[in-house]
């Protein structure tokens, strides 16, 4: 049997919670439109897969998502991520508000109990 916290995080995992915390659907977070709100989510999303989501080889260490990878499971260029994980890791720097927010959001997929999350405005 596969331990739970011993696998890789997934980037549909932190798509879902991602969802469930800013009040949107998974699919919001892959569709087209450019709202703020949405925007932000799916920005926070792209950078916490490619922090946590990664893929692992046989006795080798988890390597991050691709910037490729998470682009395509966000109908998105590879592009996209690369500014979205730019900008959330900047704006993590300037708001300790918003640093706390990915914090619970990373433990929160780390400890694999993401549905008990409550969903909270998130920003």
């Amino acid at each position: 049997m596969i331990d739970e916290r011993s696998r890789p995080v997934t980037i549909d995992e932190v798509q879902a919670l991602v969802a469930r915390v800013f009040r949107l659907e998974s699919a919001e977070l892959r569709a087209p439109t450019r709202r703020q709100h949405v925007a932000c989510a799916r920005h926070v999303a792209m950078y916490l897969s490619r922090e946590l989501a990664g893929a692992t080889g046989s006795n080798r260490p988890v390597a991050p998502a691709s910037f490729p990878r998470i682009a395509r499971a966000f109908a998105r260029d590879h592009s996209s991520v690369i500014h979205a994980c730019a900008a959330i890791a900047r704006r993590r720097r300037e708001d300790a508000g918003f640093a706390r927010l990915l914090d619970r959001l990373t433990a929160q997929l780390a400890s694999r109990s993401g549905a008990k999350f409550e969903s909270q405005e998130a920003v």
